[in-house]
Protein backbone atom coordinates (compact mmCIF):
# COMPACT_ATOMS: atom_id res chain seq x y z
CA UNK A 1 0.00 0.00 0.00
CA UNK A 2 1.22 3.58 -0.67
CA UNK A 3 3.10 5.17 2.20
CA UNK A 4 2.23 8.62 3.50
CA UNK A 5 5.22 10.98 3.60
CA UNK A 6 5.03 13.72 6.26
CA UNK A 7 5.41 17.36 5.28
CA UNK A 8 6.26 20.40 7.40
CA UNK A 9 2.52 21.21 7.52
CA UNK A 10 1.04 17.69 7.88
CA UNK A 11 3.05 15.37 10.08
CA UNK A 12 0.58 12.50 10.35
CA UNK A 13 -2.85 11.36 9.14
CA UNK A 14 -5.53 9.00 10.37
CA UNK A 15 -9.19 8.17 9.75
CA UNK A 16 -10.73 8.77 6.30
CA UNK A 17 -11.29 11.62 3.90
CA UNK A 18 -13.27 11.18 0.71
CA UNK A 19 -12.53 7.69 -0.61
CA UNK A 20 -9.07 7.54 1.05
CA UNK A 21 -8.43 5.80 4.40
CA UNK A 22 -5.23 6.35 6.39
CA UNK A 23 -3.93 3.63 8.71
CA UNK A 24 -0.78 2.81 10.67
CA UNK A 25 1.40 -0.26 10.59
CA UNK A 26 4.63 -0.66 12.57
CA UNK A 27 4.61 3.03 13.40
CA UNK A 28 4.34 4.16 9.79
CA UNK A 29 1.36 5.75 8.03
CA UNK A 30 -0.09 4.26 4.87
CA UNK A 31 -3.23 4.98 2.89
CA UNK A 32 -5.58 3.03 0.66
CA UNK A 33 -8.74 3.57 -1.31
CA UNK A 34 -12.00 2.43 0.21
CA UNK A 35 -13.42 -0.70 -1.37
CA UNK A 36 -16.36 0.05 -3.64
CA UNK A 37 -19.13 -2.40 -4.38
CA UNK A 38 -21.65 -1.40 -6.99
CA UNK A 39 -25.21 -1.59 -5.69
CA UNK A 40 -27.18 -3.57 -8.22
CA UNK A 41 -30.59 -3.17 -6.61
CA UNK A 42 -33.06 -5.55 -5.02
CA UNK A 43 -34.85 -8.27 -6.97
CA UNK A 44 -37.98 -6.11 -7.12
CA UNK A 45 -36.02 -3.10 -8.38
CA UNK A 46 -34.29 -5.20 -11.05
CA UNK A 47 -37.63 -6.61 -12.15
CA UNK A 48 -39.08 -3.08 -12.37
CA UNK A 49 -36.10 -1.97 -14.47
CA UNK A 50 -36.67 -4.90 -16.84
CA UNK A 51 -40.36 -4.02 -17.19
CA UNK A 52 -39.40 -0.42 -18.00
CA UNK A 53 -36.89 -1.61 -20.58
CA UNK A 54 -39.55 -3.72 -22.28
CA UNK A 55 -41.92 -0.72 -22.24
CA UNK A 56 -39.30 1.40 -24.01
CA UNK A 57 -38.73 -1.28 -26.64
CA UNK A 58 -42.48 -1.65 -27.15
CA UNK A 59 -42.81 2.11 -27.75
CA UNK A 60 -39.92 2.10 -30.23
CA UNK A 61 -41.56 -0.72 -32.18
CA UNK A 62 -44.91 1.07 -32.53
CA UNK A 63 -45.81 2.39 -35.99
CA UNK A 64 -45.33 6.14 -36.19
CA UNK A 65 -49.05 6.65 -36.80
CA UNK A 66 -49.85 4.89 -33.50
CA UNK A 67 -47.27 7.01 -31.65
CA UNK A 68 -49.05 10.09 -33.00
CA UNK A 69 -52.33 8.77 -31.57
CA UNK A 70 -50.70 8.48 -28.14
CA UNK A 71 -49.32 12.02 -28.45
CA UNK A 72 -52.74 13.38 -29.33
CA UNK A 73 -54.40 11.59 -26.38
CA UNK A 74 -51.71 12.89 -24.00
CA UNK A 75 -52.71 16.51 -24.71
CA UNK A 76 -55.71 16.12 -22.39
CA UNK A 77 -53.79 14.35 -19.60
CA UNK A 78 -52.64 16.64 -16.76
CA UNK A 79 -48.99 16.58 -15.83
CA UNK A 80 -47.99 14.47 -12.83
CA UNK A 81 -45.54 17.22 -11.84
CA UNK A 82 -46.16 20.89 -11.09
CA UNK A 83 -47.37 23.23 -12.36
CA UNK A 84 -50.74 21.47 -12.45
CA UNK A 85 -52.69 23.49 -14.99
CA UNK A 86 -54.26 23.19 -18.41
CA UNK A 87 -51.11 24.42 -20.14
CA UNK A 88 -48.99 21.45 -19.10
CA UNK A 89 -49.51 17.80 -19.98
CA UNK A 90 -47.48 14.62 -20.26
CA UNK A 91 -46.03 13.30 -23.52
CA UNK A 92 -47.49 10.47 -25.58
CA UNK A 93 -44.44 8.38 -24.71
CA UNK A 94 -45.02 8.88 -20.98
CA UNK A 95 -48.71 8.05 -21.34
CA UNK A 96 -47.86 4.82 -23.14
CA UNK A 97 -45.21 3.82 -20.60
CA UNK A 98 -47.57 4.60 -17.71
CA UNK A 99 -50.22 2.33 -19.20
CA UNK A 100 -47.63 -0.40 -19.81
CA UNK A 101 -46.47 -0.25 -16.18
CA UNK A 102 -50.06 -0.18 -14.94
CA UNK A 103 -50.93 -3.42 -16.71
CA UNK A 104 -47.66 -4.95 -15.47
CA UNK A 105 -48.60 -4.09 -11.87
CA UNK A 106 -51.93 -5.85 -12.39
CA UNK A 107 -50.10 -8.95 -13.63
CA UNK A 108 -51.27 -8.43 -17.21
CA UNK A 109 -48.18 -7.02 -18.91
CA UNK A 110 -48.86 -6.35 -22.60
CA UNK A 111 -48.61 -3.60 -25.19
CA UNK A 112 -51.52 -1.19 -24.49
CA UNK A 113 -53.62 0.37 -27.22
CA UNK A 114 -54.35 4.11 -27.39
CA UNK A 115 -57.38 5.01 -25.28
CA UNK A 116 -58.66 8.28 -23.82
CA UNK A 117 -57.59 9.07 -20.28
CA UNK A 118 -60.53 8.25 -17.95
CA UNK A 119 -62.06 10.34 -15.21
CA UNK A 120 -60.68 8.74 -12.05
CA UNK A 121 -63.05 8.68 -9.08
CA UNK A 122 -62.05 10.42 -5.88
CA UNK A 123 -60.45 7.91 -3.51
CA UNK A 124 -59.82 7.88 0.24
CA UNK A 125 -57.76 5.29 2.12
CA UNK A 126 -58.03 4.54 5.84
CA UNK A 127 -55.77 2.26 7.89
CA UNK A 128 -57.95 0.01 10.03
CA UNK A 129 -55.35 -2.15 11.73
CA UNK A 130 -51.62 -2.91 11.76
CA UNK A 131 -50.74 -6.39 13.02
CA UNK A 132 -47.01 -6.72 13.88
CA UNK A 133 -45.09 -9.87 13.08
CA UNK A 134 -44.64 -12.44 15.83
CA UNK A 135 -41.17 -13.56 14.80
CA UNK A 136 -38.12 -12.55 12.78
CA UNK A 137 -38.88 -12.60 9.07
CA UNK A 138 -42.66 -12.74 9.56
CA UNK A 139 -44.82 -10.25 7.72
CA UNK A 140 -46.65 -7.21 9.05
CA UNK A 141 -50.29 -7.08 8.03
CA UNK A 142 -51.84 -3.70 7.25
CA UNK A 143 -55.60 -3.77 6.79
CA UNK A 144 -57.03 -0.75 5.00
CA UNK A 145 -60.38 0.44 3.71
CA UNK A 146 -60.61 2.07 0.29
CA UNK A 147 -63.57 4.34 -0.39
CA UNK A 148 -64.35 5.41 -3.96
CA UNK A 149 -66.76 8.18 -4.89
CA UNK A 150 -68.50 5.97 -7.44
CA UNK A 151 -70.98 3.12 -7.49
CA UNK A 152 -70.48 2.28 -11.19
CA UNK A 153 -68.15 -0.66 -11.86
CA UNK A 154 -65.95 -0.06 -8.77
CA UNK A 155 -64.01 -3.28 -9.52
CA UNK A 156 -62.44 -1.39 -12.41
CA UNK A 157 -60.18 0.59 -10.06
CA UNK A 158 -57.26 -1.08 -8.28
CA UNK A 159 -55.08 0.35 -5.52
CA UNK A 160 -51.31 0.67 -5.73
CA UNK A 161 -49.38 1.85 -2.66
CA UNK A 162 -45.92 2.87 -1.54
CA UNK A 163 -45.42 2.09 2.17
CA UNK A 164 -42.77 2.64 4.81
CA UNK A 165 -42.93 1.25 8.35
CA UNK A 166 -41.43 3.38 11.12
CA UNK A 167 -41.69 3.82 14.85
CA UNK A 168 -44.30 6.36 16.02
CA UNK A 169 -43.12 9.94 15.72
CA UNK A 170 -40.61 9.27 12.97
CA UNK A 171 -41.19 10.96 9.62
CA UNK A 172 -41.21 9.27 6.24
CA UNK A 173 -38.24 8.87 3.91
CA UNK A 174 -39.32 8.66 0.24
CA UNK A 175 -36.19 6.65 -0.63
CA UNK A 176 -37.25 3.93 1.84
CA UNK A 177 -40.86 3.61 0.69
CA UNK A 178 -41.54 0.39 -1.23
CA UNK A 179 -44.24 -0.43 -3.77
CA UNK A 180 -47.00 -2.87 -2.87
CA UNK A 181 -50.16 -4.23 -4.35
CA UNK A 182 -52.81 -5.63 -1.97
CA UNK A 183 -52.22 -9.25 -0.99
CA UNK A 184 -55.98 -9.74 -0.68
CA UNK A 185 -59.17 -7.78 -1.22
CA UNK A 186 -62.60 -8.18 0.33
CA UNK A 187 -65.93 -7.81 -1.46
CA UNK A 188 -67.06 -4.40 -2.68
CA UNK A 189 -69.85 -2.82 -0.65
CA UNK A 190 -72.04 -0.41 -2.61
CA UNK A 191 -73.61 2.56 -0.84
CA UNK A 192 -75.78 5.36 -2.11
CA UNK A 193 -72.93 7.44 -3.55
CA UNK A 194 -69.76 5.55 -2.65
CA UNK A 195 -68.30 2.05 -2.71
CA UNK A 196 -65.90 0.56 -0.15
CA UNK A 197 -63.56 -2.40 -0.06
CA UNK A 198 -61.19 -3.74 2.60
CA UNK A 199 -57.64 -4.44 1.42
CA UNK A 200 -54.72 -6.21 3.08
CA UNK A 201 -51.01 -5.53 2.55
CA UNK A 202 -48.24 -7.85 3.77
CA UNK A 203 -44.85 -6.30 4.57
CA UNK A 204 -41.65 -7.69 6.05
CA UNK A 205 -40.84 -6.25 9.47
CA UNK A 206 -37.33 -5.80 10.90
CA UNK A 207 -37.34 -5.89 14.68
CA UNK A 208 -40.27 -5.87 17.08
CA UNK A 209 -40.81 -2.15 17.72
CA UNK A 210 -44.19 -0.41 17.77
CA UNK A 211 -45.22 0.43 14.24
CA UNK A 212 -46.43 3.43 12.32
CA UNK A 213 -47.07 3.43 8.58
CA UNK A 214 -46.46 6.10 5.96
CA UNK A 215 -48.49 5.45 2.83
CA UNK A 216 -48.84 7.01 -0.60
CA UNK A 217 -51.46 5.54 -2.89
CA UNK A 218 -53.05 5.86 -6.31
CA UNK A 219 -55.50 4.03 -8.55
CA UNK A 220 -54.87 1.85 -11.59
CA UNK A 221 -57.56 1.53 -14.24
CA UNK A 222 -57.81 -2.11 -15.29
CA UNK A 223 -59.37 -1.18 -18.65
CA UNK A 224 -56.62 1.18 -19.83
CA UNK A 225 -53.68 0.58 -17.47
CA UNK A 226 -53.56 4.30 -16.70
CA UNK A 227 -52.67 5.53 -13.20
CA UNK A 228 -53.59 8.78 -11.52
CA UNK A 229 -51.49 11.04 -9.29
CA UNK A 230 -50.24 9.95 -5.88
CA UNK A 231 -52.14 10.86 -2.72
CA UNK A 232 -50.62 10.85 0.76
CA UNK A 233 -52.31 9.20 3.69
CA UNK A 234 -51.85 11.17 6.95
CA UNK A 235 -50.47 8.91 9.69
Amino acid sequence: MPKFHPTPIIQDCWSSIGNITFYHRNGQCFYKRKPYTQYRGTAAQLNQAQVHHRAILAWQQLPHAVQLQWRELAKSVPSHRPPYDDNHHISGYNLFVSAYHGFAQLGREHVPVPQPYPQFPSAALEVLEITPSTGVGDSVTIRCRLTLATTVNPDRWHLSARIQLTVPGMGSDPSKMRSYMPASAGPVEIGQTTSTRDLTFNLTQKGQSPLCSHIRYRLIDELTGYRNNWQRLPH
